[in-house]
């Protein structure tokens, strides 16, 4: 028997590591290839969740995992998690900013010199309140760093820049520098509104051109069992992101014009809090509507009597963001449909096609979750509800393994496993990556927040272990800038319709990438010990409680 289990462990990778590294794996790289070509088809239409593209996609995998031979494991014995979400679309022409200074009033231009997303839990807001600018909009104990520490805010708008302080550690900056925990922040300061400031550094990273394409584009939030939107804070009552140039006017006899603010955030600089003369009005009007958009989840039982209890998780969205809308925001953009091959298609099929060497081989000890879920584009929508609503006990997760848009554009020598460093995952990454002759490198991008931007992150916030896992920046062809290839790909295609089957797309690499995947979760599965969070570790000591 256990010399079953061993050799069935064996033929899991189908091949030994070396050869994966330097064979063609031609089934594996055309299962990958149909996968991709179907999810990023025109006919899925940027697979919106809500919309009859989403819906084929969600029955394209359920019918891969029955397929397959895996359980269901969503609810009412089907793949299918429902999830209950709220549906928000801006008004056109309904949103509108404007400084006061005095009896001087200057209405901004929407798209142009400010942006407002949809309103989750107000179909109509107004706002007309004092302002006061609050550095970053930080208050983080653990980083003894506070923007609100000399400063009033109570029934004010605050006003800071986007980002956090350049000496932050990575991922714990990008938690606090996340959009829910400034204005978790905000609220607990007694703030009503919040005004972030795209800055020169922020745009080196999200131009503000892109601000266009999310013109006409739903938000939308999971609904509790209050009836509520979970997540929104019901305090702030209106929210808006301002174009660095068109700002100064909030800082009109301030203590520092702006000028002297960003010259600060630019050369990493201890930035100052006070309070504005200027006032602020900010109104919207929101339609809204609710809507059911499944998580699809599967199981491929673990066959030890006691660890089979215990759960793997693998994730990847299923979702993208649809298309533009032809207005005059988009004007002479010929293709609207953002296809999402990349983002995330490939996530996707490395996930169908991992569960498929996972069910060519005997179980491993522990069972397996594999789960695609929707709306990450949201605000890892899909991710939250099934991470706070789990199919299995919350508990038994032992970990999650995160695959969101591996970029899989050339022949990479290394993994990056946003995550690795706070837990014993990192180990197990570093273990099976180099087993394929792969190096794991650190977070090469921390300017990039990436740690939480993805669906990983709901897991991390509930305690478990979790690695959101993508392709590096090194390549195997010394004559390919892969940094360059990566760099290029978030510049260029990242959110936009060229992210579709035109690019060059690698399919060895998908395939190496698939099994360095698939043996990752083969070596938590089988080892006795639960992955720890390391001692100490921030996110450890934060959420597993």
């Amino acid at each position: 028997m256990r010399l079953a289990f061993l050799t069935g462990c064996m033929w899991l990778l189908a091949v030994s590591a070396t050869q994966a590294a330097e064979e063609p794996d031609q089934p594996l790289q055309d299962r990958l290839r149909a996968h991709i070509e179907f999810l990023a088809d025109d006919l899925l239409r940027g697979r919106q969740p809500g919309s009859d593209g989403y819906n084929i996609a969600a029955n394209y995998v359920a019918g891969q995992f029955l397929q397959m031979g895996l359980l269901p494991a969503g609810t009412d014995g089907r793949y299918f998690q429902p999830v209950p979400l709220r549906q928000a679309v801006l008004t056109p022409g309904s949103a509108e900013m404007v400084i006061i200074n005095g009896a001087d009033t200057t209405p901004l231009v929407f798209v142009e010199q400010f942006f407002m997303r949809p309103s989750l839990n107000r179909t109509f807001s107004e706002l007309k309140a004092g302002a006061v600018f609050v550095g970053y909009g930080i208050d983080a104990p653990e980083l003894d760093h506070n923007d609100y520490a000399d400063v009033d805010v109570e029934g004010k708008v605050v006003v800071f820049l986007a980002g956090q302080p350049n000496d932050f550690p990575s991922e714990e900056g990008a938690h606090f520098a996340s959009t829910r925990e400034k204005t978790r922040a905000a609220v607990r300061h007694g703030a009503v509104g919040t005004i972030a400031i795209h800055t020169p550094r922020a745009a080196r990273r999200y131009p503000w051109e892109r601000v266009r394409s999310r013109v006409g584009m739903p938000s939308m939030g999971w609904i509790n069992e209050q009836g509520r939107v979970h997540g929104v804070f019901e305090q702030i009552q209106a929210s808006a992101m301002l174009r660095h140039t068109a700002a100064e006017g909030l800082f009109k006899n301030a203590p520092f014009d702006l000028t002297a603010l960003l010259e600060k955030d630019e050369n990493a600089e201890a930035l100052p809090a006070f309070a504005l003369e200027s006032k602020v009005i900010l109104r919207q009007r929101s339609t809204q509507q609710t809507l059911d958009s499944p998580n699809i989840v599967a199981v491929l039982p673990g066959s030890d009597p006691v660890l089979a209890n215990e759960y793997v998780v693998y994730t990847a969205h299923l979702d993208h963001i649809g298309e533009l809308h032809s207005n005059g925001a988009n004007a002479g953009q010929v293709d609207l449909i953002n296809n999402g091959a990349l983002d995330n298609a490939a996530g996707i099929s490395v996930l169908l096609e991992t569960a498929r060497l996972f069910t060519q081989a005997s179980a491993p000890r522990r069972s397996i979750l594999f789960v695609a879920v929707t709306a990450e584009e949201k605000g890892l929508v899909g991710a939250e509800y099934f991470a706070m609503n789990p199919t299995v006990p919350r508990h038994s997760m032992v970990s999650e393994i995160n695959l969101d848009m591996p970029l899989l554009l050339y022949d990479f020598s290394d993994v990056i496993a946003f995550g690795a460093a706070h837990s014993s995952l990192g180990e197990t990454v570093r273990d099976a990556a180099q087993e394929f002759g792969i190096e794991l490198t650190p977070d090469p991008f921390p300017e990039q927040n990436i740690f939480v931007r993805s669906d990983h992150y709901r897991f991390v916030q509930q305690g478990i272990p979790s690695i959101f896992l993508v392709t590096g920046v090194k390549s195997r062809d010394e004559n390919v800038d892969a940094r360059a290839v990566f760099e290029g790909f978030l510049q260029q295609h990242y959110h936009q319709p060229s992210d579709d089957l035109s690019l060059p797309i690698h399919y060895g690499a998908a395939a190496r990438f698939t099994r360095i995947n698939a043996r990752i979760g083969e070596k938590l599965a089988n080892v006795l010990k639960r992955p720890g969070w390391h001692e100490g570790d921030f996110f450890g000591r934060t959420y597993a409680k």
